[in-house]
């Protein structure tokens, strides 16, 4: 997810009006362009790319940078670092392109690269690291219908994607040699392909605060893990989404499988100047269906943890990108913020937000910051 929407708590079902749509609701495919528009092209972006840190990772690099790899396990050990407080980091690609095939007929086309790395050390056996890696490289392809008015909005997403994925144990030590730790991950990696598929609606009620409802079902069941240890019941269960098949040198790994998820929003976005709006817009997300033998959807996730808010001041019209934003918003409880800036040859998107890493109803924050710089072409 970019930053924008991370800004808003995460709660962006029910705006998803710029390339986010792709991975919030992709009804918002026909939202990234204006009513009755005769463009051929409405967005497109180059590398559209992402960077994120976490608040732990600096400390985390500057406690071993020091010390040698016999000696990592007694820096950790004499540390404050745990579960709570991992190295983590981020960096995607997104070039994309939105465009209309006919009038009223917008698609979207979309290559990403995103990587994810989070690595913690318990205190209590700092000779071991965990290490969860994750890299997807694929394309998304989407499709909208829309009304005349541009008020009405159903969308599709067919995401084709290869998934190499490493979550094991490592020795700390190895943490000190960039060159040992590719070669371990590169050599014992899950290895797999899985077509994810999304759907979602929007809908905007003609009023003058523009009050919208958007639904979006991510990772449609393309398949089912049996025996999948949930992380919340910490319960084996048969869990269906978007399922990975190739080579599993782990099958325990949580990565052979992105559960659907089902997503309710509404927002609102009342004018309070000529040229400035505010919107407000809170979300359920990771709604499971199911009981019994098999669940769509993640079961055991604590209430509180499904809710997402956010408010926008912006500029310009509520129904199209906005030149300048700020955001700021809830996400699981924890406080966001960030900004966005639309140019004529760029954008420029920041967010400062915090993820729940506690499978427990108690909530552990880690803070994150998400930038992301991309071209106007």
């Amino acid at each position: 997810m970019t930053p924008r929407p991370m800004g808003m708590g995460g709660a962006f079902t029910a705006v998803a009006n710029d390339e986010s749509a792709f991975w919030t609701n992709p009804a918002g495919i026909a939202r990234a362009r204006k009513a009755r528009s005769r463009e051929g092209i409405h967005i497109l972006k180059f590398p559209n790319a992402t960077v994120g840190l976490n608040s732990a990772s600096k400390s985390f690099y500057s406690a071993l940078k020091g010390t040698s790899s016999a000696g990592v396990a007694d820096v950790i050990a004499n540390s404050d670092f745990n579960e709570s407080k991992p190295f983590y980091a981020r960096a995607a690609a997104f070039p994309v392109v939105l465009f209309e095939i006919a009038q009223n007929d917008p698609m979207g086309f979309g290559i990403f690269e995103n990587s994810t790395m989070r690595v913690y050390i318990d205190k209590d056996t700092p000779t071991d690291a965990r290490i969860s890696a994750v890299t997807d490289v694929g394309t998304s392809i989407g499709y909208a219908y829309t009304n005349f008015a541009n008020r009405l909005n159903i969308g599709f997403n067919l995401r084709p994607t290869y998934r190499y994925a490493y979550e094991d144990t490592v020795p700390s030590g190895e943490l000190k040699s960039k060159a040992a730790l590719y070669k371990r991950i590169k050599k014992d990696s899950n290895r797999g392909t899985g077509i994810g598929a999304d759907i979602g609606m929007m809908f905007t009620i003609a009023d003058f605060w523009f009050p919208t409802v958007g639904v979006a079902i991510r990772n449609l069941p393309t398949g089912c893990k049996t025996d999948y240890l949930n992380p919340f019941t910490e319960e084996r269960q048969k869990i269906c989404g978007t399922v990975y098949s190739g080579s599993n040198g782990n099958p325990e790994a949580l990565s052979v499988i992105d559960p659907m998820d089902t997503r309710i929003g509404m927002s609102i976005s009342p004018r309070i100047a000529k040229n400035f709006g505010i919107r407000f817009t809170a979300d359920v997300q990771n709604i499971y269906l199911g009981t019994g033998s098999s669940y769509y959807g993640l079961p055991g996730i604590d209430f509180s943890k499904m809710l997402h808010g956010g408010l926008e001041l912006f500029s310009g019209n509520p129904l199209e990108r906005s030149a300048v934003a700020f955001q700021v918003g809830a996400n699981q409880g924890f406080v966001t913020w960030g900004f966005s800036l639309n140019g004529a040859f760029g954008s420029l998107e920041f967010a400062s937000y915090a993820a729940d890493v506690s499978n427990t109803v108690k909530r552990v924050e880690d803070r994150r910051y998400l930038a992301s710089l991309s071209l106007m072409l």
